[in-house]
């Protein structure tokens, strides 16, 4: 008999104890609706290099007049992502009214011209309006199209294959990278330094693997910037010829 007095004791413990739980968040959800404590809300921006903070703001702007519990993050993370260059958002709740919005940008790797527009092209791909201050924002490498190509079968993706490549596994050379021209079958690497590098559109990742040993066997003796230019079209072969070299 005891022992059910004190489990019955215990079990009323806890339900008064949950009660008072939940009349204390109802009061404290009346009063903070009185005093319109979660009305309004502030938001804060990090991440952000190249996208404006008004940009953002203003597709923000629709959610403004809600609540800070009834917004919908998702949506809003959805309204933000659809601004060129940002690739990824990232939305919190930091009590007691404020929403951190965490931006990744979209980073270009090069600059391309199709049918007479620029675009800036990410290392995934895509091509992203080169406008305003973009061209001038990113110092990349241009790729220059050869008239005649078909650049729609497969061309744009053979780039953006090459490019990544480059930035993951060849970061030296494509830092002094200025300019790339694509003709048939044919890649013509221009470097910072004016050194030409011949290349074949087929197996061009082997022949920039073969360049990269090249650079790595001759240093630091030379520098690719020492030669006028590296022609790699010959299988398994390296053809050079230095700076201000007579013949």
């Amino acid at each position: 008999m005891h022992k059910r007095q004190k489990l019955i004791a215990a079990i009323l413990k806890i339900t008064s104890g949950m009660v008072g739980i939940f009349l204390l968040g109802i009061l404290v959800n009346s009063y903070s609706k009185h005093i319109g404590l979660f009305d309004n809300f502030d938001v804060k921006i990090n991440g952000n290099q190249f996208v404006a903070d008004a940009q953002i703001q203003k597709q923000l702007q629709p959610f403004m007049a809600e609540s800070y519990f009834s917004i919908n993050l998702d949506e809003i993370q959805s309204a933000i992502s659809s601004l060129d260059y940002i690739e990824c958002v990232q939305l919190s709740r930091i009590l007691p009214n404020t929403v951190m919005v965490q931006i990744i940008e979209r980073i270009p790797i090069l600059l391309i011209t199709l049918e007479n527009e620029n675009f800036l092209m990410d290392r995934n791909g895509m091509l992203l309006p080169a406008k305003g201050k973009a061209i001038s924002f990113f110092p990349v490498p241009i790729i220059n199209i050869s008239k005649g190509m078909d650049y729609k079968s497969g061309l744009t993706d053979k780039i953006a294959e090459v490019f990544k490549f480059l930035v993951n596994d060849y970061p030296q050379f494509y830092d002094n990278l200025s300019e790339v021209i694509i003709g048939d079958n044919k890649w013509t690497f221009y470097s910072d330094s004016k050194t030409r590098i011949f290349t074949s559109s087929d197996n061009l990742q082997s022949q920039l693997n073969i360049l990269k040993n090249f650079e790595r066997t001759v240093y630091p003796n030379r520098q690719l910037g020492d030669y006028s230019y590296i022609d790699l079209r010959v299988a398994e072969q390296v053809i050079v010829k230095e700076k201000y070299q007579k013949g």
